[in-house]
C-alpha cells in the first residue's frame, strides 16, 4: 500500500469541497484499489489529497492516483475548475534523517 499525495489547485477565489476525499474515492474502480482518502484542505500552498492505493509498485500507485483524480475532476461538477498539479509519493527523508541523527550535546 502506498500513500500518494495529489496536489490540487481550486479555481481562483474558490475553495476545495470539504468532501473531496470522499468524492474522489467514490470514483475509483474496484481494480484500482484506492482504499482511503484524506483531504488536507488547509495545506499550503495548495490543498493536498492523500490517497492510499494498494498497488504492486510506487509507479503504479502514482499512476492510479492520477487517473482517479483526473476522472473525478472531469466527472464531478463540484470539482469543476480544480487543477491537479502533481500526484506523487510524499518525501519522508527528513523524518528518517531525524531518527538517525546523533543526539544533540548540551
Amino acid at each position: 500500500m502506498y500513500l500518494i499525495h495529489a496536489h490540487l489547485e481550486p479555481p481562483p477565489g474558490m475553495g476545495i469541497p470539504e468532501d473531496t476525499d470522499v468524492r474522489v474515492c467514490a470514483l475509483g474502480r474496484p481494480e484500482e484499489r484506492v482504499r482511503h482518502g484524506s483531504l488536507h484542505a488547509d495545506a499550503r500552498p495548495h490543498p493536498v489529497l492523500g490517497l492510499f492505493v494498494a498497488a504492486p509498485s510506487l509507479a503504479a500507485a502514482e499512476s492510479v492516483a492520477r487517473e482517479v483524480c483526473e476522472r473525478a475532476i472531469s466527472l464531478d461538477p463540484a470539482l469543476h475548475g480544480v487543477r491537479l498539479l502533481r500526484c506523487e509519493a510524499p518525501l519522508v527523508t527528513p523524518y528518517y534523517e531525524g531518527l538517525i541523527a546523533p543526539p544533540a550535546r548540551e
